[in-house]
C-alpha cells in the first residue's frame, strides 16, 4: 500500500471524512457507447487529485464524467450539494440531472452522513461544467468535461466541444471536509483561499490603495442611463445585415442634456456618491454599430454635449463611466472587414443573436485586443471619464473558441486575451466592470452588474437544485463588487418587464421590498438601470441605507445561514452580521428584534 493511501485511511479515521481512494471515469463516446475506467487519487498538498493526461483524452469522446467512488448520497440523507453557479439542493428525489448553463466557478461540493468535500477543477477547467445527478435515489456530484461534438456549429452547442485537440491535462482536486461541521461557506472558503494563494485575485481593500477610480466605485451606488437604441426588427431582412444607407430609426430615451439633468436631480435629492454609466452614448446608440463607437451619437447632442454632461457630473462629485459591448460585431461597423469575427469549427462565422445593430457576430478576442481597444480606450478616456470601464457580456458568457486558421484560439487562449483587455481597462480607467460573475475574468474584474437571472429551474424536481445560495459572494465578496440578480437591479422600483405568471411565481418580481431584502442579504452594491428616473425617492432610500453598510464591501463574507425558516444571517470578517427576515412576524436574534419583512445590521 502506497504512502498516499495510508495517509487517506488515517485522515478518514481521524477526521470522519470521505475516504477518497478511487474514482470512475465515465466516458461517453460519439458512437453512443459508454465505457468506465477506474483511476486512483493521488495526494497533492491538502487535496486528493485525479489527473487524466492530455494524451489519454481522445477525440472520439463526447464527454467525460469524473465520479469519486465513495462520495455519494442516498435520497433522504441529511446534507446538501452545491455547484459552482451557487445552485444548492438536498437529497429529496429519486431521479434527475442538472448541469448549469455556464460554469460560473470551477468548484462543487457535497455533505452527506458519510463525509464532505470541496472540489476544484484546475486542469481543462473551461471545458467542463459541474453536474448533479440522481439515479434511483443515489446522488452524485461531479465535473463533466465536454470533449467533442460534431453538432456544435451554433451558439447553443459550441460549449459541448473543445473545438481543438485537448490542450492540457484534466486535473480535479478534492479537499476533504469534516462532515459534522462542513457548510457551503466552508466549500466556498476552500476556493477563495486557493484563488488568493495563487495570486489569481487580491482583496479589494488592497487594490483600492492609490486607485481613486476603484476606491470610489466601492463607496458608491451604480446608476446606468440608456440613451438610445435602434428600432430594429428581427423579421425585417433589411435590418439583419445593416448598412449606413438602410439603418433603422434611432429611438431616443435620454439626450446628453437629459443625462446632465438626471445627475443634477440626483444631487438635489441628496445622493452624493454615485458612479454614473452612460449606455448608448456611441454612434447609433446601444448595440448600434459595434465595434465602432465613434463619433459620439449626434442625435443625443454629439461630443460637445457629452463632454459637457460628463464635466457637470464630475462637478457634482460623481464618477462617470461608459458602456460598450465587446461581444458584438455588426455589418454596419466601419470595422466589418477587419477579419475580426470568430469562427465556428466548420469555418462559418460565430453568429450570436439578433440585436438592434442587426445580426450580431462574436469577435475573436485576439483581434479585438490587437486591432481596436488601444485607440478606443484612450479616446473614451479623453472625453473626461473618471469611472471604471464597463465592458458588457465578457463576464456573463462562457469563453468560446475561435477556429479561424488566421487567428485560432482555444478557450484558455480566449480567456487570456479577455484578461488582457481587462488589464488594459485597468491601465486606462483604473478598473473593469462587466455584466456577470463568471470567474474566468476574476483576475481583472472589479464589479459584476448582476450574477444571474432568476433561476428558471426553481420548483422543478427533475432539476434537483432548489435555490441559489451566496456561494459566489462567499468566495468573492471583498474581492469583486457585485449585485446578485437581474431582478435585484432597480430594487425598490416595480418591475415592468415581468409577465403576470412570473410575478405570481416569484415574489422577487412582484415585490420591490423583497427584492431589496435579497440585495441586502447578499450585501449588494445597489444598481439602477431600467427606471425612467422621474421618481428618485426609491434610489435615495437605497443610497441612504447603503451608507450604513457600504464599509462591508471591503470585507470577506465569512458565513451565511438560515437561522429560522425565512430568516437568513450573513456574517463578515469583522464579525458584523446582517439578519434578513422575509417572514410576516418579527424575529429575535441575539436579543434584538429583526422586523418582519425587514433586516437588522449587527455592528461590532
Amino acid at each position: 500500500m502506497g504512502k498516499s493511501l495510508i495517509f487517506m485511511f488515517a485522515l478518514a479515521a481521524a477526521s470522519n471524512v470521505f475516504a477518497l481512494q478511487t474514482a470512475t471515469l465515465r466516458i461517453k463516446k460519439l458512437d453512443g457507447q459508454t465505457v468506465e475506467r477506474q483511476v486512483s487519487f493521488e495526494k497533492a498538498g491538502d487535496a486528493f487529485r485525479i489527473t487524466v493526461p492530455v494524451a489519454d483524452i481522445k477525440r472520439d469522446v463526447k464527454y467525460i464524467d469524473i465520479l469519486a467512488d465513495d462520495a455519494f448520497a442516498k435520497k433522504g440523507d441529511n446534507g446538501f450539494f452545491v455547484l459552482g453557479d451557487s445552485s444548492y439542493g438536498e437529497f429529496k428525489y429519486d431521479n434527475g440531472e442538472f448541469t448549469p448553463r455556464y460554469c460560473h466557478m470551477p468548484i462543487f461540493g457535497m455533505k452527506t452522513p458519510a463525509g464532505a468535500f470541496a472540489a476544484i477543477v484546475k486542469g481543462l477547467k473551461h471545458e467542463q461544467r459541474p453536474t448533479v445527478e440522481a439515479r434511483n435515489g443515489e446522488y452524485r456530484v461531479f465535473p463533466r468535461f465536454f470533449i467533442s461534438d460534431p453538432d456544435c456549429n451554433n451558439r447553443a452547442k459550441i460549449s459541448r466541444t473543445i473545438a481543438f485537440d485537448p490542450y492540457e491535462d484534466i486535473v480535479v482536486d478534492y479537499y476533504p471536509l469534516e462532515k459534522d461541521k462542513a457548510t457551503y461557506a466552508d466549500i466556498a472558503k476552500v476556493y477563495r483561499n486557493f484563488q488568493l494563494s495563487t495570486g489569481a485575485v487580491a482583496p479589494l481593500k488592497e487594490r483600492i490603495k492609490n486607485n481613486p477610480a476603484l476606491a470610489y466605485a466601492a463607496d458608491s451606488i451604480y446608476v446606468r442611463v440608456k440613451h438610445a437604441r435602434k428600432k430594429s426588427e428581427e423579421k425585417n431582412p433589411a435590418h439583419a445585415m445593416q448598412t449606413v444607407e438602410n439603418e433603422p430609426e434611432l429611438e431616443i430615451f435620454f439626450t446628453f442634456d437629459d443625462f446632465a439633468d438626471i445627475m443634477r436631480r440626483m444631487k438635489a435629492e441628496g445622493i452624493d456618491k454615485a458612479e454614473v454609466c452612460s449606455v448608448g452614448w456611441n454612434i447609433s446608440g446601444h448595440d448600434g454599430r459595434f465595434p465602432q463607437f465613434f463619433p459620439v451619437e449626434p442625435k443625443l447632442g454629439g461630443e460637445a454635449k457629452f463632454r459637457a454632461a460628463i464635466a457637470e457630473g464630475k462637478s457634482l462629485g460623481y464618477h462617470i463611466n461608459c458602456h460598450i459591448n465587446p461581444f458584438s460585431v455588426f455589418s454596419i461597423s466601419n470595422r466589418w472587414n477587419d477579419n475580426g469575427i470568430a469562427m465556428y469549427p466548420d469555418g462559418s462565422p460565430f453568429f450570436d443573436y439578433f440585436q438592434p445593430g442587426g445580426k450580431a457576430f462574436r469577435p475573436c478576442f485576439q483581434r479585438y485586443y490587437d486591432l481596436w481597444i488601444k485607440d478606443d480606450f484612450k479616446k473614451m478616456k479623453a472625453l473626461g471619464l473618471n469611472g471604471i470601464m464597463h465592458l458588457d457580456v465578457m463576464s456573463f458568457v462562457h469563453p468560446y473558441p475561435c477556429k479561424d486558421p488566421m487567428h485560432p484560439l482555444n478557450r484558455q487562449q480566449t480567456v487570456d486575451y479577455e484578461n488582457r483587455v481587462g488589464g488594459y481597462a485597468h491601465e486606462i480607467f483604473g478598473g473593469l466592470a462587466s455584466e456577470g460573475g463568471l470567474d474566468h475574468l476574476a483576475p481583472t474584474l472589479d464589479f459584476a452588474l448582476y450574477l444571474w437571472s432568476y433561476p428558471d429551474w426553481e420548483g422543478k424536481p427533475e432539476k434537483l437544485a432548489e435555490k441559489f445560495v451566496p456561494l459566489w459572494q462567499l468566495v468573492y465578496h471583498g474581492i469583486i463588487l457585485s449585485n446578485p440578480y437581474y431582478t435585484t437591479i432597480d430594487a425598490l422600483y416595480p418591475k415592468s418587464y415581468a409577465t403576470s405568471d412570473q410575478r405570481k411565481a416569484y415574489d422577487y418580481l412582484e415585490n420591490p421590498e423583497t427584492r431589496w431584502l435579497k440585495a441586502i442579504e447578499f450585501d449588494a452594491r445597489p444598481v439602477f438601470y431600467y427606471t425612467d428616473y422621474k421618481n428618485l425617492k426609491p434610489m435615495k432610500r437605497a443610497y441612504d441605507e447603503f451608507q450604513k453598510l457600504k464599509h462591508l464591501q471591503l470585507q470577506f463574507m465569512q458565513d451565511h445561514r438560515e437561522v429560522s425558516k425565512g430568516v437568513f444571517v450573513s456574517t463578515f470578517e469583522s464579525g458584523e452580521e446582517i439578519a434578513v427576515n422575509y417572514t410576516s412576524a418579527p424575529f429575535e436574534y441575539k436579543g434584538k428584534s429583526v422586523p418582519a419583512k425587514g433586516y437588522r445590521h449587527f455592528a461590532k
